[in-house]
């Protein structure tokens, strides 16, 4: 057996072990120097603290969502900022409005993944992107050599933010993997973005805003990337009812958290595009402990393996592949848990694997306003409608 491939197999078997060492001892030195992990950002702020919702879907019009951003972008003039973290980017369109916007101006800050899970689909935009640099603004996230990177997380988050006309931050499950980007193999791969289901969430508090930009240019200034026992990225940034949590973090198990405190007449809902590891077992026990659980997953094994839907459909939980003919993703990511009368959404880039929890720089927000969880309901009935009702019985093994 060639020399690199033991050094992969043995960085494999050790990394967990080395991760939960190193977590412990994070975690430690974090509890010994951290007062408080909430950072109450609430003082003076007026008015909602989410805004506009945008769906994308089968029953929207193509590229709905990319349409939003090269709006915003087209209508941000100089002097004004754009401040952008993203994982998968393969729409030339908008590369090029990014860089008119700079031309113009606007200060551009643009962090992205540069070894996305399909290596090569960010290329051509990279490349033209490199060419121009948005004047210094363009930040790409490399993982570090071998053998590390077999246990580096990657820049999921999507954080989308604008000063004009007021600022407001866009956050959510979308890449901007369309209009006319990457060959027809490449968004069958990741899966069509422009048609498939995603939502973007506007961010209205001004305090929430300004942390999530703040973030990004953290990111921008780490290479795309942020230490896990920092205190920033380990603090809870709430205002009123919505609160960010930034990963990787060292307590990742936020709606598991909220899912174990589900018990009978409880309900949740959730479409989530990957489910795997210890949420499928929580999610169990909150069916098992009387709670009605309502679930919509994607149609692919990697995201979501048939033995997970198997016992969460024996312990009576109601969950479905999510099917199109053309096979078109369902990308969205978000949960609505009621106890009490009182919802609570939960929804960001944050996959629900062990990639997500542990190692990838992601975004979760967590809401009780009570529009924001109406619209995702009415959302998920919509999706509803559209799934395949038949009997799960296996899925497609791609993406």
């Amino acid at each position: 057996m060639p020399y690199r491939s033991i050094v992969r197999r043995l960085v494999r078997i050790l990394a967990p072990i080395l991760l939960t060492v190193a977590i412990l001892v994070g975690g430690w030195q974090l509890y010994l120097s951290t007062p408080e992990p909430v950072l109450d950002v609430s003082a003076g702020a007026r008015g909602p603290t989410i805004g506009a919702v945008y769906f994308g879907g089968p029953d929207q019009p193509v590229g709905r969502l990319r349409q939003v951003l090269l709006d915003r972008i087209r209508a941000t003039p100089p002097g004004e900022a754009i401040t952008w973290a993203t994982y998968y980017f393969l729409d030339p369109e908008l590369a090029r409005a990014l860089i008119a916007a700079s031309d113009r101006g606007v200060k551009v800050i643009l962090v992205v993944e540069g070894d996305p899970r399909l290596e090569t689909a960010n290329n051509q935009v990279l490349a033209m992107l490199r060419r121009h640099s948005l004047h210094g603004g363009l930040v790409v996230r490399r993982p570090p050599g071998f053998p590390f990177e077999e246990v580096s997380g990657k820049l999921h988050i999507k954080i989308y933010a604008f000063s004009y006309p007021r600022p407001s931050a866009l956050v959510g499950s979308f890449n901007p993997s369309g209009g006319g980007g990457g060959d027809a193999a490449t968004i069958r791969e990741i899966g069509d973005q422009d048609r498939g289901h995603n939502l973007l969430v506007e961010i209205a508090s001004r305090p929430l805003i300004d942390r999530l930009v703040a973030h990004v240019h953290l990111l921008a200034e780490n290479g795309g990337s942020v230490d896990r026992f920092s205190i920033e990225n380990n603090r809870i940034v709430r205002d009123r009812d919505t609160a960010l949590y930034f990963y990787p973090r060292l307590r990742a198990d936020i709606v598991e958290q909220a899912i174990d405190r589900l018990g009978p007449g409880d309900h949740l809902w959730a479409a989530v595009s990957h489910l795997k590891n210890e949420t499928v077992g929580n999610l169990i026990d909150a069916a098992e402990r009387g709670a009605t659980l309502d679930l919509i997953v994607h149609d692919t094994e990697r995201r979501v393996p048939q033995r997970a839907i198997d016992r969460l459909t024996r312990a009576g939980v109601l969950v479905r592949r999510f099917r199109t003919a053309d096979g078109l993703p369902m990308h969205a990511k978000f949960f609505v848990l009621e106890q009490a009368g009182r919802r609570t959404a939960y929804f960001g880039s944050l996959n629900f694997n062990r990639n997500s929890r542990l190692l990838n720089d992601e975004l979760l927000v967590a809401s009780t306003d009570a529009g924001l969880s109406a619209r995702l309901l009415r959302r998920f009935v919509v999706m509803d409608r559209e799934v395949d009702r038949q009997p799960v019985a296996g899925s497609r093994t791609g993406r």
